[in-house]
């Protein structure tokens, strides 16, 4: 019997010839699944409850980064577990079925408190034997704070007591008074006195949800009153909200002479132990300020020594003027003509596919034919699939020779010629995939099985069109919504969206627009003044101005680089997905945090990727070729790609773009060992974009531009 399966696209009722003809309800499936997570997260809680936790619940914690407060709120809410010894928080509460995103052994250490923060928060702290801060707490209720301080003594925290805590003392007796019949208070205290556990590694969670607060506790406001922690704010702070109306304010008592001002060991600001700790927005803000000045001063230099070289005026007449050349314009007819004929030669292979089948239909009959069941001689390829092949390779060659020909032949400028280009290597990846797709279709009939994604299979996306089954999908329409979608992977359906956004895409238009020419503008305004100044140092082998050269392009190709990938990835392909209604707009990860070269290309371009791994790396790898090497034939295919683009409307080949994506195989490996060695994803993350942005673009750039000008001599 064929065991069920839940899957993210639906229900899997069976494999092979034996799954259920009807599909299963989504939603139904989605519930189920609901259902068993929330009773397995039941049994965690049940299972974790004999752990002895002694205090769990939400509280706000400090972000102690220098940059919290720039992009982010310095105070967060945690779901906090305390337990003998160890003290650990969770972005929630259901967090805690994972590794937390901190954890802190509470042995040598103490706790203070600092009282009342912006009139309303409630704070303490957990320091270190030297006196170091190590996490920072805060509640909007006296009585939860005092309770969490309790409750930290009794895990091994020891109390350090002070006015702050006779003042946190006394406002939580104020707060008990004023609530009828000291119940609120007591909620207060047992409020996040659920049970949890900290075993190693292991964290543990509440034993009884009704113990836990509904919502987290307000955040602090995230100035510095609130997370600084200065005397002269909590002092005031205390006694405004200590004061009640007709009661006259305190008053700081005057410092004795003989006051002891030295107390405890404590490091300097600046030290490792605190600097991680320490706030340093100042410094923040003082760096973003020097590097504005310094890029304003480079915009001042750059317009006094060149003037406004950019007119978008002239650059739109130019880019829209038809060009002479009737040739180049009849590609892009020739293109979707043999995109057609891909069309025409798949259902050439269902006519063959249906004559077989009748043959063996009629061979069962007389007892001479294969097996109903099929087998391996089922799957195999006959003469008609070799046929198939020779049509569809012949077919995807035409859609990269003919474009190739007209613009080498007819020396068309570098713009147009790139656009055709693109979109020629474009089509001929998706009638790769249509082909190979339709191709394991094939082999699925002569099986008498159904592939993942047709009707029936019980494994569809999400809010897609009516399920399919080969040869259904063999359609005119089919295969011009797979042409329009923004993805490179054929598949009988895909997911779609529920709604069309007129206005969001109206935005995303106008800042494609903005930031198209802006990306002109640094390219007119400072990358060709650039090169233009390297070829003399280049021709005459002078090292250390071709270094400066090389620097001084790096900070304008980066920015172009970036805005290249915004404009490309996150507005245009989502601009086309919005007009399609193509659901899955993952299109790119965060490769900006990639700690590899490695994971960078696994990262930075999803359509691609996924192409790579489904028509050529696994394919490889069912062909019993090394994981190694079947990578090493990922990025030579890429590699020459790479080259193709660039070197053909360039009208040379240097190979440039070539060995550059194969020297990421070396590089690859070398950051691999580095994290390794070093245990940090720094390293990695720095020679990543030291490579791509400091060094390997711009010395392309320098290099094609010094050989262009050579070739054309100019």
């Amino acid at each position: 019997m064929s065991k069920e399966r839940v899957s993210p696209w639906g229900r899997l009722t069976g494999s092979g010839s034996k799954r259920s003809s009807s599909p299963p309800n989504p939603l139904e499936a989605t519930i189920e699944s609901l259902k068993q997570e929330n009773q397995r997260l039941k049994e965690l809680i049940s299972e974790r409850t004999s752990q002895g936790a002694t205090q769990s619940g939400y509280l706000n914690k400090y972000r102690p980064h220098a940059t919290a407060s720039l992009w982010a709120h310095t105070w967060e809410p945690r779901y906090v577990v305390v337990r003998t010894g160890h003290l650990s928080y969770y972005r929630n509460e259901e967090g805690v079925q994972f590794h937390p995103r901190g954890q802190l052994d509470l042995e040598g250490t103490s706790v203070v408190a600092e009282g009342l923060k912006r009139r309303a928060f409630h704070t303490f702290q957990i320091v270190d034997s030297a006196g170091a801060t190590l996490l920072r707490l805060s509640s909007d209720s006296p009585s939860e704070a005092r309770a969490w301080m309790d409750a930290l003594e009794r895990a091994g925290c020891r109390r350090r007591s002070g006015g702050e805590e006779g003042e946190l003392a006394r406002r939580d007796s104020s707060s008990t008074v004023n609530t009828a019949g000291g119940e609120d208070s007591e909620a207060e205290s047992s409020g996040g006195a659920g049970a949890a556990a900290v075993s190693g590694k292991h964290i543990g969670y509440t034993s009884d949800t009704s113990d836990v607060q509904s919502r987290p506790p307000r955040r602090p406001p995230s100035g510095n009153g609130g997370g600084g922690g200065g005397h002269s704010g909590h002092h005031q702070g205390s006694a405004r909200e200590g004061s009640g109306e007709g009661q006259p304010k305190r008053k700081r008592e005057a410092m004795k002479p003989s006051a002891p001002l030295h107390t405890a060991t404590k490091y300097s600001i600046m030290s490792s132990e605190r600097v991680l700790s320490s706030n340093q927005n100042g410094m923040v803000n003082l760096t973003l300020l020097v590097l504005a000045a310094a890029n304003f001063r480079l915009i001042l230099e750059n317009l006094l020594k060149y003037g406004l070289r950019f007119n978008p005026v002239t650059f739109a007449r130019r880019a829209l003027t038809p060009q002479n050349n009737p040739l180049l314009f009849l590609c892009w007819p020739t293109l979707l003509a043999l995109c057609l004929a891909a069309l025409g030669i798949e259902r050439l292979a269902l006519a063959a596919l249906r004559r077989e089948q009748a043959r063996d239909a009629a061979a069962a009959k007389k007892g001479e034919g294969r097996n109903a069941g099929g087998g391996k001689g089922a799957v195999g390829a006959g003469a008609a699939e070799w046929l198939i092949l020779a049509l569809n390779v012949a077919n995807t060659s035409a859609m990269l020779a003919v474009p190739s020909a007209v613009i080498h032949y007819t020396d068309s400028e570098v713009l147009p010629g790139f656009a055709l280009t693109a979109v020629a290597i474009v089509l001929w990846m998706k009638a790769v995939s249509y082909a190979h797709c339709n191709w394991d279709l094939r082999c699925a009939r002569r099986a008498h099985e159904l592939r993942d994604g047709e009707r029936g299979s019980g494994l569809l996306p999400a809010h897609g069109d009516p399920p399919l089954r080969y040869p259904e999908n063999l359609t005119l329409g089919n295969l011009a919504y797979f042409l329009a979608v923004p993805t490179l992977c054929y598949q009988l359906t895909y997911p779609r969206s529920t709604r069309f956004r007129i206005r969001w895409l109206l935005r995303r238009v106008a800042t494609m627009l903005v930031t198209l020419t802006t990306m002109l503008f640094i390219i007119e305004q400072y990358i060709e003044p650039t090169i233009h100044n390297s070829i003399q140092p280049m021709m005459t082998m002078d090292w250390p101005r071709m270094v400066e050269r090389l620097l001084k392009l790096s900070l304008p190709n980066l920015y172009l680089w970036l805005l290249m990938f915004y404009t490309l990835f996150d507005l245009w392909l989502n601009i086309v997905a919005e007009l399609t209604g193509f659901g899955d707009r993952e299109f790119y990860k965060e490769w900006w945090n990639a700690t590899t070269v490695g994971e960078y290309w696994r990262l930075w371009n999803m359509p691609v990727h996924s192409w790579m791994l489904r028509h050529v790396y696994f394919p490889c790898v069912r062909h019993k070729i090394p994981k190694f090497t079947a990578g090493l034939i990922v990025f030579f295919v890429s590699a020459v790609f790479h080259e193709i683009l660039v070197a053909l409307p360039l009208h040379m080949v240097k190979g440039w773009a070539f060995y550059g994506l194969m020297a990421q195989v070396p590089l690859m490996l070398i950051t691999e060992k580095l994290k390794q060695r070093f245990e940090s994803d720094r390293i990695g993350n720095a020679i990543f974009w030291m490579s791509f942005c400091i060094l390997g673009q711009p010395l392309s750039i320098m290099l094609y531009y010094h050989d262009w000008r050579k070739e054309h001599g100019a």
